[in-house]
């Protein structure tokens, strides 16, 4: 495994697996309110992966790798998500409720059913990817502590002295 997948591959599963228990709590009526943390596990994934990426690395750790981490994370986790919580959650809860809280807004919406439920967790799946590249944003400044900057430029050459040397003599 790249020493990026390794980070990716644990924050991204333990995403899923949150997602899809805050999927399986939502069915008891006194713990709903814990499916407000679908906000907060993906990015709480990305400062994850950006945290052992930085533990492992040799070198210090870019933003743009953070964002990288993130993003990942967030694709491996929402697809897990999709795969697995995704029809929990058509067991469990159902898309009646669903489809009656968007009656409620609006009594026209032209989409029912599974139909509404494969488009949110899509629209989900997206969300979930763009929190976790926030968090994996947020992880780097948290986590990189090393100073020095990363393929530092080498001095500049001095060309002053032309071909003859520093007085252009050539003797």
């Amino acid at each position: 495994m790249t020493s990026k997948l390794k980070p990716t591959l644990i924050a991204g599963g333990a995403l899923g697996a949150l997602l899809v228990l805050t999927a399986l709590i939502a069915a008891v009526p006194f713990l709903r309110l814990l499916g407000c943390c679908n906000c907060l596990w993906p990015v709480a994934c990305g400062v994850l992966a950006t945290m052992l990426y930085v533990k492992g690395s040799q070198t210090p750790v870019t933003v743009l790798d953070g964002t990288i981490l993130g993003a990942l994370a967030g694709v491996f986790g929402g697809l897990i998500y999709l795969i697995i919580g995704l029809p929990i959650s058509y067991f469990v809860n159902g898309v009646e409720a669903m489809d009656m809280q968007v009656r409620q807004f609006n009594p026209d919406f032209p989409l029912t059913g599974v139909l509404l439920l494969v488009i949110s967790g899509i629209v989900g799946f997206v969300i979930f990817v763009v929190l976790s590249t926030i968090g994996g944003l947020i992880g780097v400044p948290i986590f990189e502590k090393r100073k020095g900057a990363i393929n530092a430029p080498p001095p500049p050459q001095d060309f002053s002295a032309g071909p003859g040397g520093p007085h252009g003599t050539g003797s």
